[in-house]
């Protein structure tokens, strides 16, 4: 599951203004600083089981509390907290807004509501960096100025002097091949139990039993005497050729939920039952793990089927258009975006929802668009729902699109067409400027044989490395101001392009994220009842939900 970020001011702070006390009487004396605090698995948010007795985000607010004390004892007040918590620091895929935050305010020396602050506190290192490149972003805040302090541990870390220097770089190149390690050791640890045949671990599956450490039952060893039988019946269904939604459907009508107590549907059905774990086989990456001799390994737990139901579930699944035929397991992949953030086939996909009311509430499954191609027109596509037990709305999709796509060109306009660009002042500016007449300085001292080469190149590498990682952090205030004007001025020559002014029309991710910017959901309600299909489109029948 996604991890959550915030920043936030000191609420001793908070409450001092309130009470008419300036930042200065706040303050004491003493030197200000942020906290920050990350931890990589939430087990509240991560696990289910874990989460009904487990705080969310106890970790990091244990973390806090520890920097807090060492904030004291070093004579620092903590102006502003920031959290990364469920968040790895081993991916640099992974973004970590609340140390991009820190790190901004660090190397401006305030943090965003103005107050100074020139201290930072982790409980150690690891938690700020893991890697090469977080911890060069990092340094180049700390030292800016000379001024700036880091701590953690309970003990100030110098990052400033070259000693420190690489000693910050050996311990992120440490902390990486660590991860990298970890992560071997762990595939290593998964290869030798799967090849033992032990059973594996994870979540309760569906049919089986939970882990009792009393009686030394693992979890998903033994089936389930009443999930286990239902489980079986899904197999047998399943070879006798009923769809993956009929399964999903039958089981709904006897209330019969998965694992984590939700209803089934066609696709859980579908991965449930060509899950090789079901039939004693694993898989690792999609592959099967075999013995020596090249022949699957067998696993000592108890099953739902034979080795053949499995592959002809799998042919089938083959056969209805799925990529794979087994369900890939040890290899999820991230969480997707938002609805206007993903690439679609079809403008409207998520964000239409169901009105229809199949039994006693509104049925609200997301609409996706379905191909419909007839002799007349061979791009036909439709909105349809296709919800169990509903199915109660199906809609023209170029008539949905030509009404809806007008309604947002008409919108954007109105609301971005007089907004002008806003400018928003970088803040650092008058330290690059401050710097580069340094190294200005610095070269003709050394030009004019004022310094020999030893200091001047001593001192040069530090001034370079300063001003490289303001100008970085420059072009990504300038990204972050194009991003946020990216629709003043907007008019309806950016949707449909203009060949005269060489504007290229938007393509389809750009215009789903331009729809989001006017509408949250647009819901499709039934047809009234007496109403043919072959009715005129009525565009009554969309109840849009726009954004606030």
């Amino acid at each position: 599951m996604a991890g959550s970020s915030k920043g936030y001011l000191n609420p001793e702070l908070v409450r001092a203004l309130q009470q008419g006390k300036t930042f200065e009487e706040w303050l004491d004396g003493k030197v200000p600083g942020v906290d920050y605090g990350r931890i990589s698995a939430d087990q509240a948010v991560r696990s289910s089981t874990r989460a009904l007795s487990r705080e969310k985000g106890k970790g990091v607010r244990h973390q806090h509390e520890g920097n807090e004390e060492t904030a004291a004892a070093h004579g620092i007040a903590i102006v502003r907290f920031y959290e990364d918590n469920n968040i790895t620091a081993a991916d640099p895929e992974v973004i970590r807004p609340a140390f991009l935050e820190m790190t901004k305010a660090v190397l401006h020396r305030k943090v965003p509501e103005g107050f100074p602050v020139r201290a930072v506190i982790a409980t150690e290192h690891e938690r700020v960096w893991r890697l090469p490149e977080d911890y060069i972003r990092f340094r180049r805040a700390v030292i800016t100025h000379e001024d700036g302090i880091f701590i953690e541990r309970g003990k100030v870390y110098d990052l400033a002097s070259v000693g420190g220097n690489i000693l910050g770089l050996v311990n992120s190149g440490v902390s990486e091949g660590e991860v990298t390690k970890t992560k071997e050791r762990i595939m290593r640890d998964i290869n030798r139990r799967a090849q033992d045949g032990s059973t594996p671990g994870g979540r309760r599956r569906f049919g089986y039993l939970p882990q009792d450490p009393r009686t030394g039952r693992k979890v998903n060893e033994k089936l389930c005497p009443k999930e286990g039988p239902w489980a079986i019946q899904m197999k047998l269904w399943g070879m006798e050729g009923a769809a993956w939604k009929t399964i999903a459907l039958r089981l709904r009508e006897h209330g019969i939920k998965g694992a984590t107590g939700k209803d089934w549907c066609g696709e859980t059905v579908r991965q449930y039952l060509t899950n090789a774990t079901n039939y004693g086989y694993r898989q690792i990456h999609g592959k099967l793990v075999v013995d020596r001799d090249g022949n699957p390994v067998v696993g000592k737990w108890d099953t739902i089927g034979t080795s053949e139901e499995w592959q002809f579930l799998c042919s089938l699944s083959k056969q209805r258009g799925a990529k794979t035929g087994s369900r890939l397991t040890n290899g999820g992949g991230k969480n997707p975006g938002p609805p206007e953030g993903r690439a679609r086939k079809y403008l409207w996909s998520g964000f239409l929802r169901c009105g229809n009311i199949p039994v006693d509430a509104v049925c609200n499954t997301k609409i996706g668009g379905t191909r419909r191609p007839t002799k007349k027109d061979p791009d036909m596509h439709e909105y349809v729902c296709n919800e169990l037990g509903c199915g109660g709305v199906a809609r023209n999709g170029k008539e949905v699109d030509a009404h809806l796509e007008a309604l947002v060109v008409a919108a954007l306009e109105a609301k971005y067409k007089a907004v002008p660009k806003k400018v928003k002042k970088w803040e650092g500016s008058e330290i690059l400027e401050e710097l580069k007449k340094k190294k200005k300085t610095l070269t003709s001292k050394w030009m004019e044989g004022e310094i020999d080469d030893d200091t001047f190149y001593d001192l040069l590498p530090n001034l370079e490395d300063k001003i490289k990682g303001l100008e970085q952090d420059r072009a990504e205030h300038a990204l972050s101001e194009a991003e946020d004007n990216l629709f003043s001025g907007w008019d309806r020559s950016r949707w449909y392009g203009d060949p005269k002014k060489k504007i290229p029309p938007m393509d389809l991710t750009q215009k789903r994220m331009a729809i989001g910017k006017i509408i949250k959901a647009v819901i499709i309600m039934p047809l009234p009842e007496g109403r043919s299909r072959k009715a005129p489109f009525d565009p009554n029948l969309l109840k849009i939900i726009p954004q606030r």
